[in-house]
């Protein structure tokens, strides 16, 4: 167990400096490791961001600031999508779990994101394809694995529908 109260306070001030309010629903959709298929597709993810903003939540990018042909196309499609990490000079793991700590619900796939998110207990849903959740997965009350082999016999995390993401949101955020 991790006590984020051991982080500097000036990753608490700039997390509430831009996350200030309520209703954020973050996404981590970037993975590092090139050599497992783990993505889940973008137009799932706009397709998702789209009905949650019908619900008023704001989504939130957690993407690095290297990756901004991704971050261009959801701002065309989601005008009103947050990139924080746009819109700081602090750039540490430590800002990405104080941002977890300003959020509703963290929606992931198997990246370090999910591990820094995780740290703050913030509600998630995990997306697992090819990887193993049993050894990955966050391990708390309020985090929900969908894991492809589990629902579709399938290694592809793009076989994991919008509408399961959706269920899935609803038990955490009731």
């Amino acid at each position: 167990e991790y006590d984020i109260k051991k982080i500097d306070k000036k990753y608490f001030d700039e997390s509430k400096r831009l996350l200030p309010n309520k209703n954020y629903i973050g996404f981590s959709l970037t993975q590092g490791n090139i050599y497992r298929k783990k993505e889940w597709p973008i137009n799932k993810v706009i397709k998702l961001s789209e009905e949650l903003i019908k619900n008023n939540k704001i989504p939130v990018f957690l993407i690095e600031k290297k990756y901004q042909e991704l971050k261009n196309k959801i701002k065309n499609s989601i005008p009103s999508a947050l990139f924080p990490e746009d819109e700081t000079s602090l750039n540490s793991p430590a800002l990405v779990t104080c941002l977890g700590a300003r959020l509703d619900l963290a929606i992931t796939i198997d990246n370090g994101i999910m591990h820094m998110l995780s740290l703050s207990k913030v509600p998630i849903i995990s997306l697992f394809g090819p990887t193993n959740p049993e050894k990955f997965a966050p391990q708390y009350k309020k985090s929900i694995v969908l894991d492809s082999k589990k629902l579709y016999k399938s290694k592809d995390v793009s076989d994991i529908t919008v509408e399961d993401v959706l269920q899935a949101s609803k038990q955490l955020l009731n």
